[in-house]
């Protein structure tokens, strides 16, 4: 068994111990890149509706002189970008793989840069969607960097609750979205749109000044041989009770004896054989869902929704609420990953995500609805992202970034990511027509796949809190059922590690003096 806290209250006292400074700065830096994306959604969401940008890139509708994008336009300029992301995330692994997480994310950074400057000084469709798609290539590839070098770095104690942050800072992107599209949303001069595009380049400023200060992953550099330096840069993030004690050398040992000194990594293929099919295929369902309950409704498109149902009038301050819900919902959530683990996350999520969408069908029925029923659907919409954003959307990340094995990690995350794309682009593509069509019955449809979302949990998805990564290969290999994962016990090597990663220096010695670890 992984090692137990005696308490929830423990468990927060050995985050903090083991979070260093050091390891604080490498948390940070990585985890900002994911605003990129939590703001590009949000944002592109509120900016096609800004007069401005309609009188860009829409057609004249009315007598009045106003402009809009059509379901059709919307439809495209929304949902081809994720062929730049689907891009970035098959190509972000080699990168990775080849010339590690640091200089990854700089490449990352530059792409970024190039693609908010081809979107700012666009004026017609078709560069605005170069530019997107350039700027989801990075999206793509920063989700794959940023996932995999935290899974690495971090002790598993933690690695839930920092993998999962990718959603909290996701909804900092978002909220900070909505707020700069409330400034504008009725400006009808070109800075109206333009601003609110171009303000997501402060993301990527400050992480190329950060990058400077964090080292590579340990785990990458063993697969370069690169011994001394993994030690290194354990040093750099363990506590100075760990170093002294000779426990990073001892943890960087224990790696390599689990991984049986196969360091190279695999060719794509090994996605789909042996364990490895059983691991492709539970992080990609996951992805999948988190995909197909519905999130680019309310991401993407929900001030769109309150048009469909005639509440127009504060259509972008609900928008404002369900970022600022979704980002509360995100730090209960992303610190219960590791507390209550991540099978009783998701399942609860994704009820709660079930029961809401429903209530958006059955309030939204009327086609005038009545001023409590209107209440009841935005509460619902905005609850619905609230166990959204606090279960599936980070949970999904932390799987897929800890389920593959050493020599497909990358690849695991990337190909997941890829589908999780294709799933999203699927899902944006079709939203404008399916609102304009049957508006809030939307919610009869993903809130079924909600449901669906929590019997795939139950049967299939196993509990992975507290587990080195390499412990994981070892239940694997076994063949353990996904519902005997947490009560199974480790012997192996890959249980040293996790021991190295989550207990201090003194219960470290404690244990060997007593002969319970070599």
């Amino acid at each position: 068994m992984p090692p137990k806290t005696t308490s929830p209250i423990g468990g927060f006292k050995l985050m903090f111990k083991k979070l260093t400074p050091a390891l604080f700065m490498c948390w940070m830096v990585t985890a900002i890149l994911n605003v990129l994306f939590g703001f590009d959604t949000t944002s592109f969401g509120g900016v096609q509706n800004i007069p401005a940008f309609g009188r860009e890139f829409g057609t004249p509708i009315g007598k009045n002189g106003a402009y809009m994008l059509s379901a059709s336009r919307a439809s495209f300029m929304s949902s081809v970008g994720f062929a730049g992301k689907f891009l970035g995330a098959l190509f972000g692994s080699p990168i990775i793989e080849s010339i590690g997480h640091r200089y990854s994310i700089w490449i990352v950074c530059v792409i970024s840069f190039i693609g908010i400057i081809i979107e700012c000084t666009s004026h017609e469709v078709a560069p605005f969607v170069v530019g997107r798609c350039i700027v989801y290539f990075s999206v793509g590839a920063a989700e794959i960097c940023a996932t995999t070098y935290q899974s690495e770095i971090v002790p598993a104690a933690m690695r839930g609750t920092v993998v999962g942050s990718i959603q909290l800072f996701n909804q900092i992107g978002q909220i900070l979205a909505a707020l700069v599209n409330r400034r504008y949303y009725q400006s009808m001069e070109p800075k109206g749109w333009i601003i609110p595009v171009a303000v997501q380049a402060c993301a990527p400023i400050i992480i190329v000044i950060g990058v400077y200060f964090i080292p590579d992953g340990p785990r990458w550099l063993i697969s370069k041989g690169r011994i001394d330096d993994a030690v290194k840069t354990l040093e750099k993030v363990r506590p100075k009770a760990d170093v002294d004690a000779g426990h990073c050398k001892e943890e960087v040992a224990a790696i390599q004896e689990a991984i049986n000194n196969e360091t190279d990594k695999g060719p794509w293929i090994d996605l789909f054989r042996g364990t490895n099919l059983r691991r492709t295929m539970i992080a990609t369902v996951i992805f999948i869902f988190q995909q197909f309950t519905g999130q680019a409704f309310v991401s993407n498109y929900s001030p769109r929704f309150y048009n469909t149902v005639g509440l127009s009038k504060h259509a972008f301050d609900y928008n404002i609420g369900s970022a600022v819900l979704g980002w509360v919902g995100v730090l209960i959530g992303m610190f219960f990953i590791d507390l209550a683990g991540r099978r009783t996350v998701l399942i609860v999520g994704c009820i709660g995500q079930a029961v809401f969408l429903f209530l958006v069908a059955g309030m939204g029925l009327p086609k005038h609805p009545t001023a409590a029923a209107a209440n009841t659907l935005v509460a619902s919409v905005m609850l619905y992202n609230f166990f959204f954003a606090g279960t599936l959307a980070p949970v999904s990340y932390v799987v897929g970034s800890e389920i593959g094995t050493a020599a497909v990690r990358e690849k695991t995350m990337a190909f997941t990511t890829a589908v999780s794309i294709l799933a999203a682009w699927i899902v944006a593509f079709c939203i404008p027509y399916i609102l304009d069509d049957i508006g809030a019955n939307i919610g009869w449809v993903f809130g079924c796949m909600a449901a669906l979302a929590t019997i795939f949990t139950y049967f299939f998805v196993p509990e992975t809190k507290g587990r080195s990564l390499e412990e994981l290969d070892e239940l694997f290999a076994q063949h353990i059922p996904a519902r005997k994962f947490a009560s199974t016990e480790t012997v192996g090597p890959g249980r040293r590690a996790a021991d190295l990663e989550n207990l201090d220096a003194v219960q470290i010695d404690d244990l060997k003096s007593k002969g319970l670890m070599g």
